[in-house]
């Protein structure tokens, strides 16, 4: 079936890079695309420059009665066909709008996207409403192991989801992104000659952050490996686990940085030792588009993007020696490290492309709409 014409709205919240880029492609096809999100986001700015109708939302009550009324008048006049949401809260105010069209059998298809492991579940009332809803069409995954999750995880009794309902669909990437300089890391304090592993993330117990600094403790003190810890200033924890180890000076914490890219791009090895809860990182992809050579562990998305031995290293969760050896063998094999970066890199140019973010959504479309 042709799906033109076809009318879409898209809520979003600050939105990012890849989603931006994909909505974009989306209306590129011949999709008539409308947007709720926030203006003071580049990336839903970027999308109003490209001619995209945005509504500007800022999302700040967890359920705003005036946002449902607009969600729902735009349904009408518009003739919305689909309703994709971008976040949890997002998911929520389409559900709601939709509840009364629903009643009057006009309703549009809904389709929610969820981008981590975890918050939903079958003993949940704020999951009923959201992902769980009868009336949501489909669930997109951002990675393979959060729809697993959904299918095989969220059960209760005999209630688990229909698997046809949900789907996987990565965010797509463009290598033309990531041309950041790198970043002069002796600002860090940072020895030229060392081999720097940098985790980009938020100051979470799931990160595996500390078992990172106890790995880099068991490492052989000749080896000059520097941890680099941004995005986050660290805790009282995290800093007497560091002022314990037999170097402390070779971990670094660099706090929140505009020039993260940057940064990442100066590093030789890109870490996310996560324990469990991830979905497809954001800080893993911007690593190897950098050709930086990724140090994870086989959490959800994190096996989907790297291939242990071909495009990385994969170590078991919270294997704390096995996560020194790794670091010790990629500062013994630099040549190697470098091989896995390149091939990294390789891997988000022919693997997670926004051009197929952009032909898989649309054929989810074209599926819900033959329903």
């Amino acid at each position: 079936m042709s799906l033109l014409p076809l009318n879409t709205l898209h809520l979003t919240d600050t939105s990012d890079r890849g989603e931006s880029a994909w909505i974009m492609g989306i209306r590129d096809s011949g999709v008539n695309v409308r947007v709720f999100g926030r203006l003071d986001s580049p990336h839903v700015q970027r999308m109003r420059d490209a001619g995209i109708p945005v509504t500007d939302v800022r999302w700040e009550k967890r359920l705003d009665r005036d946002v449902l009324r607009e969600i729902r008048r735009v349904c009408i006049e518009d003739g919305i066909d689909i309703i994709h949401s971008g976040n949890s809260r997002t998911t929520l105010h389409m559900v709601m709008a939709t509840k009364k069209l629903y009643r009057q059998g006009r309703s549009p298809k809904l389709v929610a996207y969820l981008g981590i492991i975890g918050n939903v579940a079958w003993w949940s009332p704020l999951s009923w409403v959201r992902f769980l809803n009868y009336r949501v069409d489909r669930i997109v995954c951002v990675a393979e192991g959060v729809r697993q999750y959904l299918i095989n995880d969220v059960r209760l009794f005999g209630l688990k989801l229909d698997p046809t309902r949900v789907a996987t669909i990565h965010k797509g990437h463009k290598l033309e992104w990531y041309r950041e300089e790198p970043a002069d890391l002796s600002v860090f304090g940072i020895p030229a000659d060392a081999m720097v592993v940098t985790v980009a993330s938020r100051l979470r117990p799931r990160k595996g952050l500390q078992e990172l600094v106890r790995a880099l403790g068991l490492t052989d003190p000749a080896r000059e490996i520097h941890v680099l810890l941004i995005g986050h200033e660290g805790n009282e924890e995290l800093r007497q686990l560091i002022a314990e180890l037999p170097h402390p000076e070779r971990v670094h914490i660099g706090g929140y940085r505009s020039d993260a890219p940057n940064v990442m791009a100066a590093s030789d090895v890109c870490c996310l030792p996560v324990l469990h809860g991830e979905g497809l990182s954001r800080m893993v992809i911007e690593g190897m588009a950098y050709g930086v050579c990724p140090l994870v562990t086989p959490v959800s998305g994190n096996t989907e993007l790297v291939i242990d031995g071909e495009c990385g290293l994969v170590v078991p969760v919270g294997d704390e020696p096995a996560l020194a050896k790794a670091m010790e063998w990629l500062y013994d094999h630099p040549d190697e490290r470098r091989r896995l970066g390149e091939a990294a890199r390789e891997r988000i140019d022919t693997h997670f492309r926004s051009e197929d973010t952009v032909r898989k959504t649309l054929a989810l479309y074209e599926e819900i709409m033959a329903e």
